[in-house]
C-alpha cells in the first residue's frame, strides 16, 4: 500500500484505487533542515498509544478474562513500567502533554478538543499552537524521517476547519481520522456524524472505511513508511483507535471471547484488546522481516483510563475495561482515570524481564527521555524527566510534583464526569512523592491521600495530616496561579459529550 510518496507530496491508495496526491500546508519546521545523523546509529522510535485502555487490561498486569501474548512478549522481552501516569484524565489533554512534555493546562488544554463553542466554554484552545516546542520537531531536526498515523485529537474536527495539519508539528506526513486534518479515513460505521462533520472540512484528501479495519490500516500505512525510510532513523506515532467505544471487533476475535466478558459489551470490548493485539503482533514481525525490529525503540501506553458512560452501568454492569482495585477510570484524577502500564522495548538496550514498579513516570516524560537517548538536549521548558535510566533497570526515585487541571478554574462549562459518583474526582491535583491531593476549585474540599499505603485512594488523611495538606495545596494553587493559560473567551453553553475524546 503506498501511502507517502514524499515528504512534500504525499499518496493515499484507496485499498487498490488510484492514489490520490495531497501537497500538506509547508511551514517554517516541516521545511528546516535536518540535522546530519551522528556516527553512532540512534534507535528508530515507534510510539503505540492505545485509546481508553484499562490499567489492568493486559494480561501481563493481571487480566485474567483474555490473553495478549504479543504486548506480553513485548514487556517481558524488555520494561514494564506499572507507575505510569497520563497528563490528564482525558484524550486530548493527555495527547498534549506526550507531545510537548509539559502539563496540558500550560498549554491550554482541559478536556477533549470538540466544537468552538464547547471550548470557548471550557475557556481552552482550538488546536495546539504550532510554535510550542514538540517531541516530533526535535527528532524531525534530529535528522529522523517523522510520521503521525492515527488518532490525532489535538485540533481540527466538528467545526473547526482551520486548525494545522500535524505536519506543522514536525511530522513530515500525516494520516489521521476525524479529529484531525489532512489525509485522513473517516470512519463510516460508528459515529457517523463525527466523520460528516470533518468531511464537509475539506482539508486533505478523504475516504470511507468501517472502524474494524482501522488498526490493520495503520499498521499498514506504518509498514509503508518505514519502508521508504528504512536507509535513515525514523519516528511513527501510531495511535489507534482501539479500544475507545463503540468497539469494533473483527468477527474472529468476537467468537474467540464470546462469554468471556461480564456483559455484551464487554465482550465487545474485550474482542477490540485481542484483535489489536494480533495486529500489532503482526506488525512487530512484518518490522522483523525487514530488519527493522532490533534497532526500534518500541513505546506503548494508552492515553487514559477506560470509559466511564453511564450506559455500561446498566443493569448493574461494571463498564468494560478493568482497573483492578483502582479508583476511578476515564475523566477522573483518581489512579484509575490516569494510571497506566508503560512498555519499553529497544532489543540490547532494555533489560529483559525488569518489572519497575518504583519509578514513577509521567506522559510529559516521553519527549526528554527520548532527547536524552538520541543525545538531543530538550526545550528548557519540559515538565518531564529523563526516565532513560529504567531501561537498564535502574529506578528513578524522585521526580518534581506532577499537576493536573480537568476543566478550568471559573470555566462556565466542566468536562464530563464519570456515571459512578465513586469515581468522580476533584478536578485539580498534585502529586509529590507519595502524598497525592486533589481539590475543588478555590482549594475546596481537599482530599489527601498517601499512595504508598493506600493505592486505592480510600481514606482521605487531610485532616490527620494538616502540615502536608496545606503544603500541597499551596503548591496546586501556586501552579493554577501561576502557570496555567489565561481564559480563552467567554463561555457558552456546553456541548454533548458524545464522542467525547
Amino acid at each position: 500500500m503506498a501511502m507517502f510518496a514524499g515528504a512534500a507530496l504525499a499518496t493515499v491508495s484507496l485499498f487498490g484505487g488510484s492514489a490520490i496526491a495531497v501537497s500538506p500546508p509547508v511551514t517554517a519546521a516541516a521545511s528546516a533542515p535536518r540535522a546530519p545523523q551522528p556516527e553512532q546509529a540512534r534507535p528508530n522510535i515507534l510510539f503505540v498509544l492505545i485509546d481508553d485502555m484499562g490499567w489492568a487490561d493486559l494480561s501481563v498486569m493481571g487480566d485474567k478474562k483474555v490473553q495478549t501474548p504479543n504486548l506480553d512478549k513485548l514487556a517481558r522481552d524488555g520494561v514494564l513500567l506499572t507507575k505510569f501516569y497520563d497528563a490528564a484524565p482525558i484524550c486530548s489533554a493527555s495527547r498534549a502533554g506526550f507531545m510537548t512534555g509539559r502539563f496540558p493546562a500550560e498549554v491550554g488544554f482541559y478536556s477533549y478538543e470538540g466544537s468552538r463553542e464547547s471550548n470557548r466554554a471550557l475557556g481552552q484552545v482550538d488546536w495546539l499552537d504550532p510554535e510550542v516546542p514538540t517531541m516530533a520537531r526535535m527528532l524531525q531536526r534530529a535528522g529522523y524521517a517523522t510520521a503521525h498515523i492515527g488518532k490525532w485529537h489535538l485540533g481540527g474536527g466538528r467545526d473547526i476547519g482551520d486548525a494545522p495539519w500535524p505536519t506543522a508539528y514536525g511530522f513530515d506526513q500525516s494520516f489521521t481520522t476525524f479529529e484531525g486534518l489532512g489525509p485522513r479515513v473517516l470512519v463510516s460505521d460508528e459515529e457517523r456524524f463525527l466523520a460528516e462533520q470533518s468531511d464537509e472540512l475539506g482539508e486533505g484528501a478523504r475516504f470511507w472505511e468501517i472502524k474494524t479495519k482501522l488498526t490493520q490500516l495503520y499498521c499498514d500505512m506504518t509498514v509503508d513508511f518505514v519502508a521508504q525510510h528504512s536507509d535513515e532513523p525514523w519516528f511513527v506515532n501510531l495511535w489507534f483507535n482501539d479500544v475507545h467505544d463503540p468497539w469494533a471487533p473483527d468477527d474472529e476475535s468476537l467468537s474467540d471471547v464470546m462469554g468471556k466478558g461480564t456483559s455484551s459489551d464487554d465482550d465487545r470490548y474485550l474482542a477490540t484488546l485481542v484483535k489489536m493485539d494480533r495486529t500489532l503482533g503482526k506488525l512487530f514481525q512484518r518490522l522483523k522481516d525487514m530488519g527493522e525490529f532490533d534497532n526500534t525503540l518500541i513505546i506503548v501506553t494508552s492515553d487514559n483510563g477506560p470509559s466511564s458512560r453511564q450506559i455500561y452501568y446498566q443493569g448493574g454492569d461494571t463498564a468494560p475495561g478493568s482497573v483492578a482495585h483502582l479508583r476511578g477510570r476515564k475523566w477522573s484524577n483518581y489512579e484509575g482515570g490516569i494510571r497506566q502500564p508503560l512498555i519499553l522495548y529497544w532489543r540490547g538496550h532494555t533489560k529483559p524481564g525488569t518489572v519497575d514498579r518504583q519509578t514513577v513516570g509521567q506522559g510529559v516524560d516521553l519527549f526528554p527521555t527520548i532527547a536524552s537517548i538520541i543525545g538531543e538536549t530538550p526545550p528548557a521548558s519540559l515538565e518531564g524527566v529523563d526516565l532513560s535510566p529504567v531501561l537498564t533497570g535502574h529506578p528513578v526515585t524522585e521526580r518534581p510534583p506532577l499537576f493536573y487541571a480537568y476543566g478550568k478554574e471559573g470555566a462556565p462549562k466542566q468536562p464530563p464526569s464519570p456515571a459512578d459518583p465513586h469515581d468522580v474526582a476533584p478536578p485539580f491535583a498534585v502529586r509529590d512523592g507519595d502524598w497525592k491531593l486533589l481539590a475543588e476549585a478555590g482549594g475546596n474540599k481537599p482530599e489527601l491521600y498517601n499512595l504508598a499505603s493506600d493505592p486505592t485512594e480510600s481514606k482521605n488523611v487531610s485532616a490527620k495530616h494538616p502540615a502536608i495538606r496545606d503544603r500541597l495545596l499551596a503548591e496546586l494553587q501556586r501552579w493554577l496561579r501561576d502557570r496555567t493559560t489565561p481564559e480563552k473567551g467567554e463561555g457558552l453553553e456546553s456541548a454533548p459529550t458524545d464522542g467525547a475524546g
